[in-house]
């Protein structure tokens, strides 16, 4: 940023409002070092409890939240645009409304929409261009009857006059506080709130195209809001009109307003070789002028660091600053992000954290909260994303390790009629980093930002999405199939607890056969992750290797014949898998893995041999679960043996133990017995028709002493499981009388 381009909004307007060069106050001098002393896990539950602080009222909320559930009347319109006046008399706390909609019709036959209002502010009336409207009111929705049946595609209009003091305490979304003596009015409607203010159709899932903002105010205070300020005009004697234009689809919870004495002051980012400029304001307390200039002169540099990496800053036409309101934390409000005025709000990781939110939150926002994550666990990882490209992969792995959850609970919030679980700090926030940090590890970085690239510019841009919404962007984008990895790190809890252990032997076809045994021992769901995870193998005298194994089951065993022995094995030594993980000694384990047991064919000798390591190395085998093909058996020395005589896939538990010591192992197995190519009928199994000569065949051997027929079961037609006379008359039947074709019996 170069000195000498800071200049007063005051100046500009012809404002009221003085740039004041003050000492920084005591309490931001003494959180001057905030972001040393919180660790990112620590400033995210900050954010998080201050979003949901007002938010107290637990039966309200649920109450408001279940009504939510129920409006789905809203469905038969969409809002395009609302515009907005507000007369805020911050004498009697009172706000004084009108809010114009323009809406199109969405099925056909709409005569009736619903209007989400708090029940403690007043409805004056509702205007249509013919006149008065009719309407009614139930709880905190007012359903409008229109002034005629709209189709779909068709526009209607009304503006909606109101006033009341908004509510406190239970849910408060809008406060009239004071500091120093000054008034400080703001908003923060997140997550259900914005109804309490003023009226609109309160949902994600409808932005509205566009918005006109124009707030009153006495004419010593300062209107910080949304979109580009196109000017302030003298409204009546003490009181002045702040317009602004927002010319991009805004989410409703989204619309701010931050009422102050503040001293203004501009900065400039440029981008793209200057063909993209942008101002940025900022509106901070007058105390804190000298503080702001040295904590929110990193904006242009992380506006940079944003759109190098997501894409171009999404509001670019209009303006990023910031202003200051007495929440704890922050608030990512649309072009104007609201931050509170103490040390901790002018901190460098929380001022990137809500500028990261513009991309994430306010471009492309979840569309319910149930999936909050891609608000805040997008946020949280773009603070890692700034100290990487500031200060290098260090900074920026030690940065994710402070955000290393190990709590329970799914990322993907089930009841969203609790604040707390939506603002959930572990969750929605540090792990929610992680899932995008290990996506990076999972793809890799040119797969990875082709895949942010194309959720950027996706239909989801100035729109709202789920979680399947991104997965199935950066599928398409990338050519990967991702269902695997949402469903273990966004709908299961906790993470992967790896115990791994090795063993290396001199190999008969020379270098070393290193057998590596992974089980993943955590108790809960998923039993078993699908990561891919890197092993570093620390080598004696060759240069040193890391490989990406994927273990998938409960037990892995993974085969490698190297040409060096190992001193040492490190599993996910960079960290991109959140974890634990412990090497642990090896004792007797299978050194045979279950792809390397042979297959079996129907009514063929099997014969295969388990193999184990460790210990005495004399041992005991046994089957301790699951079964083996009928004919087979497992000898106590580790042999399989037998003629399998139906096909399948057969699962079963392998035991060895030590015969001199208590050490044992068990490992499952999949045993696949191919089909032999039956013919039903074939009696003498010579691959041909159902013919004479198998009826010859099958009366020799029941009646005169012939030979067996080589497989039991094609002797046995009618499938009772015995060889009889019935058999001899239903293959009789068959050739000679068109009975039923033979079946495959049961005979073994």
């Amino acid at each position: 940023m170069t000195s000498g381009r800071f200049k007063s909004i005051a100046a500009a307007l012809a404002l009221p409002v003085m740039v004041f060069s003050l000492t920084v106050s005591t309490a931001a001098q003494q959180t001057d070092s905030v972001s040393d002393r919180f660790d990112p896990s620590a400033m995210h539950q900050i954010l998080a409890e201050s979003k949901a602080q007002a938010l107290f009222d637990k039966q309200l909320i649920r109450k408001m939240a279940a009504q939510i559930r129920l409006e789905n009347t809203q469905t038969n319109y969409d809002v395009l645009f609302y515009d907005i006046a507000i007369r805020v008399n911050d004498t009697n706390e009172n706000l004084y409304g009108k809010v114009g909609f323009t809406a199109e019709a969405a099925e056909n036959g709409v005569t009736e929409v619903q209007v989400d209002f708090h029940s403690t502010m007043q409805v004056d009336s509702i205007v249509a261009p013919i006149g008065a409207l009719s309407y009614s009111r139930a709880g905190d929705v007012v359903t409008i009857v229109l002034d005629g049946a709209y189709d779909s595609g068709e526009q209607f209009t009304f503006d909606f006059y109101s006033h009341g003091h908004p509510t406190e305490g239970g849910f408060q979304a809008f406060a009239f506080d004071t500091r120093l003596g000054a008034p400080v009015i703001a908003s923060l409607s997140e997550p259900y709130f914005a109804r309490t203010w003023w009226p609109c159709k309160d949902r994600m899932d409808d932005k509205a195209d566009s918005f006109n903002i124009a707030i009153t105010v006495d004419t010593a205070l300062y209107v910080a809001s949304n979109g580009t300020l196109d000017s302030v005009v003298q409204s009546f004697n003490n009181a002045h009109t702040y317009y602004y234009a927002v010319r991009y689809p805004m989410v409703t919870y989204l619309f701010s307003v931050a009422i102050s004495n503040y001293t203004v002051w501009y900065d400039e980012w440029v981008y793209n070789d200057g063909l993209d400029t942008m101002p940025l304001v900022h509106a901070v307390y007058p105390d804190l002028y000298d503080y702001s200039l040295t904590h929110f002169d990193i904006t242009p540099y992380a506006l940079t660091v944003y759109s190098d990496n997501y894409g171009l800053y999404p509001f670019v036409n209009e303006k990023y600053g910031h202003a200051n309101f007495e929440w704890g934390g922050a608030m990512e409000h649309q072009t104007m992000t609201s931050t509170a005025g103490s040390g901790f709000g002018f901190s460098e990781p929380v001022v990137v954290h809500e500028l990261s939110h513009q991309w994430w939150g306010d471009m492309i926002t979840c569309k319910s909260w149930a999936h909050i994550w891609l608000n805040e666990g997008w946020a949280s990882y773009s603070e890692a994303l700034y100290y990487l490209e500031k200060d290098g992969w260090q900074a920026y792995h030690d940065y994710m390790n402070g955000m290393a959850y190990a709590g329970g609970g799914t990322i993907y919030v089930y009841d969203t009629t609790s604040v707390w679980n939506i603002f959930h700090g572990g969750l929605s926030y540090d792990k929610g980093a992680w899932v995008v940090h290990m996506l990076r590890g999972v793809l890799g970085d040119p797969l990875f930002f082709a895949g942010i690239n194309a959720y950027y510019n996706s239909e989801y841009q100035h729109a709202a999405a789920t979680t399947e919404d991104f997965r199935d962007v950066l599928e398409a984008a990338t050519g990967q199939e991702l269902d695997w990895f949402f469903e273990d790190w966004i709908y299961g809890e906790y993470r992967p607890n790896y115990h791994f252990r090795y063993w290396a032997e001199p190999s008969d076809t020379g270098g070393y056969d290193l057998f590596l045994h992974i089980e993943q021992v955590q108790t809960t769901v998923p039993r078993a992750f699908r990561m891919p995870v890197d092993f570093f193998f620390d080598f004696n005298t060759i240069p040193d290797d890391t490989v990406t194994l994927r273990p998938t089951e409960r037990q892995q065993l993974m085969k490698f014949n190297l040409p060096d022995n190992v001193v040492q094995i490190e599993c996910d030594p960079a960290g991109w898998v959140l974890k634990y993980s412990s090497h642990v000694p090896w004792q007797l384990h299978f050194v045979t893995t279950d792809k390397e047991l042979s297959s079996g064919l129907e009514y063929a000798d099997y014969c295969d041999t388990l193999d184990v390591r460790g210990t005495s190395f004399s041992y005991t085998y046994s089957l301790a679960g699951g079964i083996l093909p009928n004919g087979c058996n497992l000898s106590g020395d580790g042999i399989i043996s037998g003629m399998p005589t139906k096909e399948g896939q057969y699962v079963f538990t392998a035991r060895v133990d030590d015969d001199f010591n208590s050490f044992y192992d068990e490992y499952e197995f999949t045993l696949v017995v191919a089909s032999a190519g039956l013919i039903p009928g074939d009696v003498d199994h010579d691959f041909e028709e159902v013919n004479i000569s198998d009826l010859v065949y099958l009366v020799d051997y029941m009646f005169i002493n012939g030979p067996e027929p080589p497989i039991m079961d094609q002797a046995d037609m009618d499938a009772s499981c015995q060889i009889d006379i019935a058999d001899l008359v239903y293959l009789v039947d068959y050739m000679f009388d068109e009975g039923p074709a033979p079946l495959i019996g049961c005979v073994l």
